[in-house]
């Protein structure tokens, strides 16, 4: 990235007159907005200067840390977005840079029509124009994410029917609204105060700040309504009022595509769909014949006086939080799907021909493949099951395979892909399902992995992993009381389970019922002598009990059990500072950072340990590493509170990045 120091307000020249970044020559404005503004210019490195899509965005002033902060945040989101790049349907972001108190994205420029201006000329589509362009958006959603992005701004100035070849292309992917609310305070209450007619194609949890996967969904099904009714943007804005039954009244349509949109647009998040897929899925099984009719009406009188203003171009939306420090690190078992198969072969690889059939396939890539993953060979299993693939890419069974071997190796991008693929083709629909939530799991798409799971259960209400694993994603979304629910059906059908006790030992805590906790520990100790984490779990319950001793007498046995494991020095050293022995904690704190030198807990911790004990250059150390470790991980939270107790320190210097 280039960086040059900024030029003083009164000194800058018009951006008509320079070259940004040395390189992108102004050509007209595309469009503003209190953040920032949008230009098109052309790019003088190159032959004939072709044209691309310049995104500014005005970064903080007031305060050093906050810029640099700002800085390390939105680098890190455009190097994300470059990934998407590689897809046909995704502009290319191809530079990116701060200058004069800016950050600009340099974006590839395309050349079509947009939606917005379609729908200008042609207000209400028909149904194979609808469904073909809901089919086609989806399409690149399931993309976007598989990378655990999520796009905020589906609206119809976005959606661009390129000239080139007349496929739809996604553009409008703006770093700007993904930094943390925490960075960009008073930009975000600019934001609150300009409200336009996009707003109809916000859910109501993103208008909250709280955007999840299937946010996307909703947008794309209000564009969805749009079409079908030829219903304006003011008429849209009722459905967040009033049934969606007005919308229908208006249309003639099949009757389970209306049905697809309205659970695309459900106002609760749990009712509506959670998969891109899910609704590719339901457009392919549409059955002909089923018509609504449409409601003759009266004119509609208009529902805001005339004159309103007009959409602006671009938009910067509401932007999302980050999780902040947490003082307890509790630790839940994720469980493979071994748990209930039995022993697989090659950690999953292969289930046995049994248990699948080859039918359709060829089976001689398939079968070779299934040999040389029993013999340990994977890399000739992958071109095996990949040459399957081709021979018959409509089968499902060789994408299942090979993505077990994805997931084995860890790349678990290519599994995701592979996994979504078998489930389009109905192929080991429980067991894919499973291990999809699995991965969306260890990426961080929380709600896609509830949403997989919550599949498994449909398939199979006996399948007790599913139960513990949601449970688990329930947790960490807020939502205890389920987790409870799931884990205690876990442990009705499968009553030794002591990793659905100990994650219910969590949960039990988390609601402060501590006594239940420290019993359902205590059985997952019963269960499983030899678990560390138990002893660490039930640790926690008594230390919130106020149990200090028997705490820390379940840390030293989970230390003894697990040298190794930072965590349980770190919650011993916490339960010495809550017992008054300060210097037994920063014992405790140095040796979880012996064992894990990024610990960024220990170190935050033991900062505050120092500054008890008036060891102020010890405590800026450790907080200024603590800042550095949090703002690597893009967690703001942490590294604000990092830079808060640094303030209150004197002479604590400048934290580097």
């Amino acid at each position: 990235m280039n960086s040059h120091p900024p030029t003083p307000a009164n000194q800058e020249t018009s951006s008509m007159e320079r070259l940004l970044n040395q390189r992108y020559q102004f050509i007209k404005t595309l469009g503003s907005n209190q953040l920032g503004q949008t230009h098109l210019v052309g790019d003088t490195h190159l032959p004939g200067h072709p044209r691309c899509v310049v995104k500014q965005l005005k970064l903080p002033g007031n305060n050093p840390k906050t810029l640099e902060f700002s800085l390390i945040l939105l680098n890190k989101k455009a190097e994300a977005l470059k990934s998407l790049g590689t897809h046909p349907q995704i502009p290319k972001l191809l530079d990116y840079f701060e200058e004069s108190q800016s950050f600009y994205l340099v974006e590839e420029f395309i050349v079509g029509t947009s939606l917005r201006d379609q729908l200008e000329s042609q207000p209400q589509w028909t149904e194979a124009q609808a469904i073909g362009l809901l089919e086609e958006v989806l399409q690149i959603l399931s993309f976007v994410h598989s990378r655990g992005l999520i796009h905020r701004s589906i609206k119809p100035s976005n959606l661009i029917r390129r000239k080139s070849d007349d496929r739809m292309v996604l553009t409008g992917f703006g770093i700007f609204k993904e930094i943390g609310t925490q960075v960009m305070r008073s930009q975000q209450q600019l934001l609150k105060a300009q409200r336009n007619g996009s707003v109809v194609y916000v859910s109501p949890e993103q208008d909250q700040g709280q955007a999840h996967f299937n946010s996307d969904l909703y947008s794309l099904g209000i564009i969805g309504i749009q079409l079908l009714s030829g219903q304006s943007i003011l008429e849209l804005s009722t459905l967040r009022s009033k049934a969606t039954q007005d919308w229908q009244d208006r249309v003639k349509a099949n009757l389970d595509l209306i049905s697809i949109l309205n659970k695309m647009v459900a106002p609760d998040t749990k009712e509506r769909y959670q998969l891109a897929t899910s609704i590719l899925e339901d457009l392919a099984n549409l059955q002909p014949g089923k018509v609504s009719a449409p409601l003759v009406r009266s004119e509609t009188p208009p529902l805001v006086p005339q004159g309103q203003p007009q959409e602006p171009k671009i938009d910067y939306e509401e932007v999302t939080s980050v999780t902040p420090l947490n003082p307890f690190q509790a630790k839940r078992y994720l469980l493979p799907l071994s748990v209930v198969l039995g022993s697989l072969i090659l950690l999953g690889i292969a289930l046995g021909s049994s248990r699948f059939s080859l039918s359709g396939l060829s089976r001689n890539s398939l079968k070779e493949a299934q040999k040389y993953a029993q013999e340990g060979n994977l890399d000739e299993a992958l071109k095996s099951y990949s040459q399957a693939i081709a021979k018959q890419p409509k089968k499902g069974e060789a994408y299942y395979q090979r993505a077990l071997i994805y997931q084995d190796r860890d790349n678990l991008e290519a599994a995701l892909e592979d996994f979504t693929q078998a489930i389009l083709l109905s192929s080991n629909l429980t067991e894919s399902y499973y291990q999809r939530g699995n991965i969306r799991f260890e990426l961080g798409d929380r709600q896609g992995a509830k949403a997989d799971y919550t599949e498994v259960l449909a398939l199979d209400p006996s399948f007790v992993p599913a139960y513990v694993n949601r449970g688990s994603v329930l947790s960490d979304l807020g939502d205890d009381k389920g987790a409870i629910l799931d884990y205690t059906q876990a442990l009705e059908l499968e009553p030794t389970l002591s990793a659905a006790y100990l994650n219910r030992c969590l949960s039990w805590s988390n609601v402060g019922d501590q006594e239940r906790a420290i019993s359902d520990c205590t059985q997952a100790i019963n269960l499983e002598p030899t678990d560390g984490l138990a002893y660490q779990n039930r640790g926690l319950a008594r230390r919130k009990k106020q149990d200090f001793q028997g705490a820390i007498e379940d840390y030293n046995i989970a230390i003894r059990l697990d040298p190794d494991d930072p965590v349980p020095y770190h919650n011993r050293g916490l339960t010495r500072l809550d017992l008054g022995d300060t210097q037994g904690a920063i014992s405790d704190f140095t040796r979880a950072i012996e064992r894990k030198s990024d610990f960024a807990l220990a170190y935050y911790d033991r900062g505050l340990a120092y500054m008890k004990r008036t060891q102020t250059d010890k405590a800026i150390s450790d907080l200024q590493k603590t800042a550095q470790l949090c703002s690597s991980m893009g967690r703001v939270g942490c590294y604000e509170d990092a830079t808060y107790q640094l303030d209150q320190l004197p002479s604590s210097g400048e934290v580097t990045p």
